[in-house]
């Protein structure tokens, strides 16, 4: 073979060597870019609830924050742990899946029922937004009950029943197990899966009240047809001011706190993680986000991925100490 003809075949060479060391490294490139497809937001109940309403409002700032679409799907059941059980187990771990619920409802969730397949640490918490969402009981303004005093004083009468977004295992179910064995209230929880079936249970005269968020219960007062009887918070809030709170009715202690935050599926990769838990922090801090939420009533307390899951661990501890009363009343105490 002639030198000119060596020479030849060594370039020819060389140019496919470049040309295979550019197309992996734009392969690689393109890998490490995320995201490039739209995001699947799994919110674990239905549409018109409390969390249906904190995932979805949160969207187009995140849409904004992350460059692509994000994809809101309600799984409901089994008071929000069905969603988990999916993501946690079945979703693939590649940050272009994400579960939007409410804590410490999941956490009761996972405690109440032994069988839950799914364990609240070992998801990557990536930050929430809505907060300092106390408990609130309801009534219909049409409703011979018009207070917590005339509550119990009707359920030495009789059973009542209440109604609750989430089903057993969930915040709402605490809150009824509070009602029970703090201020003694003889009432039956009846469980829904979302804070609109809630109130319309309660005005349908269904139910004989309701428990929600306070940011729902406000949301549904605005119409005329609600009255708020009571607030779980430490104390009274700006926007009922006329609400009293269970210390000021006699019964310190009963502070039940709500909020809304997002999870990815165990393993999801770090680097990913940390895109989508500053979108989050970004969007829930975004100026026209916190202006929309203060005219919706919508209480924000955005936490950072590091405070979310502090949060969940504490709330481990908290819990411990209602999980024998919470898990009879289930059914599920062996």
């Amino acid at each position: 073979m002639q030198a000119s003809q060596v020479r030849r075949m060594m370039v020819h060479m060389l140019a496919a060597v470049l040309v295979l060391c550019m197309s992996v490294g734009l392969a690689g490139a393109q890998e490490d870019k995320f995201p490039v497809k739209p995001i699947r937001m799994i919110i674990t109940h239905d549409v018109g609830g409390s969390v249906d309403i904190a995932g979805r409002s949160l969207i187009p700032y995140l849409e904004k924050n992350l460059g692509v679409n994000i994809q809101p799907e309600n799984m409901v059941g089994a008071g929000g742990r069905r969603a988990m059980e999916y993501v946690f187990n079945q979703a693939p771990a590649d940050g272009y899946t994400i579960v939007v619920s409410a804590f410490p409802s999941r956490l009761l969730g996972e405690l109440t029922y032994p069988d839950s397949k799914y364990k609240m640490a070992e998801f990557v918490h990536l930050g929430a937004w809505l907060g300092k969402d106390y408990r609130s009981i309801l009534v219909a303004r049409a409703s011979k009950l018009q207070s917590l005093q005339d509550l119990i004083n009707e359920s030495k009468k009789r059973k009542l029943t209440a109604a609750g977004g989430g089903g057993l295992g969930s915040t709402s179910q605490l809150q009824a197990v509070m009602l029970k064995e703090v201020v003694g209230m003889n009432a039956e929880f009846i469980p829904f899966d979302s804070t609109a079936e809630v109130a319309a249970a309660v005005l349908g005269k269904h139910v004989d009240f309701g428990l929600m968020p306070l940011s729902s219960s406000l949301r549904y007062e605005a119409t005329g047809d609600i009255k708020i009887v009571a607030v779980h918070s430490p104390q009274r809030i700006p926007e009922c001011p006329d609400v009293p709170t269970m210390e000021e009715l006699g019964f310190p202690g009963v502070v039940i706190p709500y909020g809304v935050g997002a999870w990815a599926p165990p393993k999801t990769p770090p680097s990913r993680a940390k895109i989508l838990a500053d979108a989050i922090w970004k969007a829930a801090n975004d100026p026209a986000y916190t202006q929309w939420a203060n005219k919706a009533g919508v209480l924000l307390e955005p936490l950072t991925a590091e405070e979310f899951l502090k949060r969940t661990l504490d709330d481990y501890k908290s819990i411990q100490k209602v999980l024998p009363i919470l898990m009879r009343e289930a059914g599920t105490a062996k």
